[in-house]
């Protein structure tokens, strides 16, 4: 393992912050990480409020500033007993105040919720799950309101560096928590895995499979019977980031998925 694969390995857990907001989703997605992170890291609960109006004169309604707490106690209650958490209350446009409180924060990871719209129009209507995943500058771990406490990890291996810090966080995962680890190498695709990955490279110990089929179907079929799909990060955006394997394969998965950076 390269230095930057075992920094990564190691730093995606350290500080995370969970995005709560009126959904299911985000709160079991901020539960997922917490049964994950190891003992000494810390996780940071965080809510945004947005403005009634906009301008100098914009102000919140109380009402949902109320209500936004009662969420974040109410998330911190059902998380407290895997992890203490901190919480966060802050006010102003979402994606722009979350984006503030990962680099106040200085996290190393991001929960959200899958959201239920197309992802397209994620893009379109600034969706906080979708541009968390392209523009947060840490790793986000995406998740829906499925409960699936046991199944293997599962890491997309392309042989490119994103695939190769996803599989070292996913070796670590393994290491720690003594889970199976499985890599899909997908082949289907017109730009298909280059020279950059080998069997001997990714060693005889671990489960390596190649699927014939384009990425996404892939590693949406792989993660059906995984408890968290592991994938590494392009770096895409806006309209560019409809081809993204990572950022497709995340919004459709039927288990948690953690997109590396």
């Amino acid at each position: 393992m390269t230095d930057a694969a075992s920094s990564a390995a190691t730093t995606v857990w350290d500080r995370v912050v969970g995005a709560i907001d009126p959904t299911r989703a985000s709160v079991h997605a901020a539960r997922t990480a917490a049964a994950l992170m190891p003992p000494a890291a810390t996780l940071t609960l965080c809510a945004v409020v947005g403005h009634k109006t906009s301008g100098p004169t914009a102000v919140v309604d109380r009402a949902l500033t109320r209500e936004a707490q009662d969420r974040l106690d109410q998330a911190q209650a059902e998380i407290q007993p895997v992890r203490d958490a901190e919480l966060h209350l802050r006010e102003g446009p979402p994606i722009g105040r979350l984006l503030d409180e990962l680099h106040a924060e200085r996290a190393t990871l991001v929960t959200v919720g899958r959201p239920g719209r197309a992802r397209a129009a994620g893009i379109g209507l600034g969706n906080v799950t979708t541009a968390m995943v392209q523009e947060a500058p840490c790793s986000v771990l995406i998740a829906d309101v499925s409960e699936r406490a046991d199944g293997e990890l599962v890491v997309g291996y392309d042989g490119s560096g994103g695939a190769r810090r996803a599989l070292a966080v996913g070796r670590e995962l393994a290491d720690r928590l003594s889970l199976t680890l499985r890599v899909i190498v997908a082949t289907g695709d017109a730009h298909p895995p280059g020279p950059g990955w080998s069997r001997r490279e990714l060693g005889s110990e671990l489960s390596v499979a190649e699927d014939p089929r384009p990425a996404v179907e892939a590693l949406i079929d792989g993660s059906r019977s995984a408890r968290l799909l592991i994938l590494g990060s392009r770096h895409l955006r806006g309209v560019m980031a409809l081809a993204s394997v990572s950022e497709n394969a995340a919004l459709r998965a039927t288990c948690p998925v953690l997109v590396v950076r």
